[in-house]
């Protein structure tokens, strides 16, 4: 099978770009499409993201990894370059940039060869904007030509307030907090807006809402050993919700299911995973 792949830019219609890559078999027979959103300092080229589109694209979807437009990375790089709009990135931010390229999406649809089929998949902090953009699409309340089919969530985070009273303080007093990105050794700022955005529109960023609306199309995909979002955090999440929807636990393996950037080599863990995923878009 020959995979072909193009990168769209498109105005996210609040003066930013968004970046976007496709991949599809060149067959001609309409087929569902898959999003895929990164987290938290994530990029749609991260390590493990061209891999899995490869192999979406290798099972018969339309895959599209976007960048949000408040990453920093501006399109094409592998570290943050605007660290101003990373500074000023929220929640709500991610969430429109989400509904901007679905419905983007949407109107090339015959293009794409998409039969409007559509499902989401999130990692991380990305699996929590693809709970409050599926339920969305499924109460109509975004975008409503068009509507989801799956969801599935990769140590997706199960809460957005990941800080202390003491700590939130701090950041009020401050206007911003600072942190360092592992990878690139760079001095990343977060302004206080991310935590407003969080508690003004709490309702709608509501996970425990969300993953009970998403209950009958989504799946939690999560590793035992993640330190970054604790098994325990999606497991409390969806024990609040009363969800029906399935857990499946990866052993042995962390957050990034042991894949790094650049790719290094495809871990068991990954293999696992796009395995299930796989599966379960397609039942």
């Amino acid at each position: 099978m020959t995979i072909a792949e193009r990168t769209i830019t498109i105005p996210n219609g609040d003066g930013r770009d968004l970046h976007a890559t496709i991949t599809r078999s060149t067959g001609e027979r309409p087929m569902d499409l898959v999003l895929l959103l990164h987290g938290f300092k994530g990029f749609r080229n991260w390590g493990f993201f061209p891999v899995t589109a490869q192999h979406l694209a290798d099972a018969g979807f339309v895959t599209v990894r976007m960048d949000f437009s408040g990453n920093g990375m501006n399109g094409g790089a592998d570290r943050v370059v605007d660290l101003d709009a990373f500074a000023r990135n929220t929640i709500s931010a991610e969430v429109h940039d989400a509904h901007t390229m679905i419905a983007h999406l949407r109107a090339m649809a015959d293009q794409l060869g998409w039969n409007g089929r559509l499902h989401i998949v999130g990692h991380s902090r990305g699996g929590g904007i693809a709970h409050v953009v599926g339920r969305e699409l499924i109460e109509g309340n975004k975008s409503p030509d068009t509507t989801l089919s799956r969801c599935v969530v990769w140590n997706s985070v199960g809460t957005w307030q990941r800080w202390t009273p003491r700590q939130r303080a701090a950041w009020q007093d401050a206007g911003f907090v600072e942190m360092e990105n592992a990878r690139t050794g760079q001095k990343l700022r977060m302004d206080v807006s991310y935590a407003e955005d969080i508690e003004r529109a709490s309702d709608r960023l509501d996970l425990v809402r969300a993953s009970g609306v998403l209950a009958d199309g989504m799946l939690y995909i999560h590793a035992d050993q993640d330190i970054t979002v604790p098994l325990k955090e999606v497991k409390a999440l969806r024990s609040r919700s009363g969800t029906s929807a399935p857990l499946y636990v990866v052993p042995n393996t962390t957050h990034t299911f042991g894949m790094t950037h650049p790719l290094d080599h495809i871990t068991p863990a990954l293999v696992e995973v796009l395995e299930t995923t796989t599966s379960w878009l397609r039942s």
